[in-house]
């Protein structure tokens, strides 16, 4: 079975079924390999980052079968909560950490045009990389390196060059091409 197919649902109304291991241990995580072409899109005009995260988690739980977006849009709203998740870069990295999941799931937004935070409306989000992991002990490890991993490889100029040629295909070969000079 393919990582990204979820196994049998706990059967607990409310929770998300969980999803198979999506990365190798974490001092190998690969963010190419959380992504596909489907989960890479780009932000329709005038959308605001509530609307945004909304459209990608949905694509996200359709795309690797994760059930229903409502639990995992509440998990992030709640961390948006407190602090803004959007860095200096442009980058803005909503995740959330959730029962029932056995690997990390990852999406993938473009914002061509820009769009304000609205707790840090000096900053502007260019990119939004969404992601959820296990809420498990033994997965915090690897939740931290993939936040360590996605801020350090999203930097400014980055982020731009993606937005020069924002089509899915060509966003994931950049993304691999610089995974692998790093």
């Amino acid at each position: 079975m393919p990582w990204f197919q979820r196994k049998k649902a706990s059967g607990t109304p409310g929770e998300p079924p969980a999803a198979q291991p999506a990365a190798a241990p974490a001092q190998t995580l690969s963010i190419s390999r959380l992504l596909s072409e489907d989960l890479i899109l780009a932000a329709p005009v005038g959308a605001d980052k509530d609307k945004f995260m909304e459209a990608l988690a949905r694509r996200l739980c359709e795309k690797r079968k994760l059930g229903s977006p409502a639990p995992f849009l509440a998990k992030v709203h709640e961390r948006e909560q407190g602090i803004s998740t959007t860095l200096d870069t442009g980058l803005s990295m909503p995740h959330a950490r959730m029962d029932n999941l056995e690997g990390i799931a990852a999406v993938l937004g473009l914002v061509p045009q820009g769009m304000p935070d609205p707790k840090q409306p000096d900053l502007t989000i260019r990119a939004m990389f969404m992601f959820f992991s296990p809420n498990r002990q033994e997965a915090f490890t690897q939740h931290l390196h993939l936040l360590r991993g996605v801020s350090a490889l999203f930097q400014a100029a980055f982020i731009e060059d993606m937005l020069k040629d924002p089509k899915p295909e060509a966003v994931l070969a950049l993304i691999r091409s610089k995974e692998q000079s790093v």
